[in-house]
This record gives structure tokens, C-alpha cells and sequence, in this order.
């Protein structure tokens, strides 16, 4: 008789943790579709701010339409998928370092180099 008892409460009980488990994994489903498109919107802000200050402290002998057409691929490629945030960060650490005393023709070629090689090389500059 107990064995029919407890067979009777799992069959009872089973539904609710299926329906509670399938709730929980479309919530955390949700907030992983919600927190890649809140780290795409950060890449993208972070992209534009130093797109805007290179741009506007660039030195002589820097084609802006370059810079330009630089930052232009790397927003292209965040929701693709296609930066190699290992490297995108490397050139984010010396764009911090390289911005201290302002922008030299150098430090701004160096820059575009290393993001055109956070991006796989999609397209080679000349």
C-alpha cells in the first residue's frame, strides 16, 4: 500500500518539476540572448568613442578615410562574430597607452594594424 502512496506522489510531483525546470531554462535562455546583445552594444560604443577621438586628434600623413573604413569592418565583424577579442583587446590596451601624449602617424598605423589583425585579416590595408 506505501509503495502505491509513493508511486502516486511521484506522478504528481513530476509534472510540476518538468514545467519548473522548462521555465528556468527559458529564462536563462532569455538572459543569454539579452547579455550577448548588451556585450555587442558595449563593443559597439567602445568602437565609436575611440573612432571619435582618433579621429579627431589625428596627426598628418593618416588618411581619415582609412580610419574610417578601418573602424567600419571592425563594427561589421562584432556581430558577426569574426574579432578575435584576444587581439581586439592587445590593440585596445595600446590604443590606452598610445593616446597618453596624443596620437602620433605611427601610433595610429600601428593601431589600424593590429585591429585589421583582430579581425583575421579581412582585408589588408595598403
Amino acid at each position: 500500500m506505501e509503495a502505491t502512496k509513493e508511486s502516486g506522489r511521484s506522478r504528481k510531483i513530476l509534472p510540476v518539476v518538468t514545467v519548473i525546470l522548462a521555465v528556468a531554462l527559458t529564462v536563462m535562455v532569455v538572459l543569454y540572448i539579452l547579455q550577448l546583445l548588451f556585450i555587442m552594444e558595449l563593443v559597439k560604443t567602445a568602437v565609436d568613442l575611440v573612432e571619435a577621438e582618433v579621429l579627431r586628434e589625428i596627426p598628418d600623413g593618416v588618411d581619415p578615410a582609412e580610419v574610417r573604413a578601418t573602424f567600419e569592418r571592425v563594427r561589421e565583424a562584432v556581430p558577426k562574430r569574426k574579432v578575435n577579442f584576444g587581439k581586439a583587446r592587445h590593440a585596445a590596451t595600446y590604443a590606452q597607452r598610445a593616446r597618453n601624449g596624443g596620437w602620433t602617424a605611427d601610433e595610429v598605423e600601428t593601431l589600424l594594424d593590429m585591429m585589421n589583425t583582430a579581425l583575421g585579416g579581412q582585408k589588408e590595408r595598403n
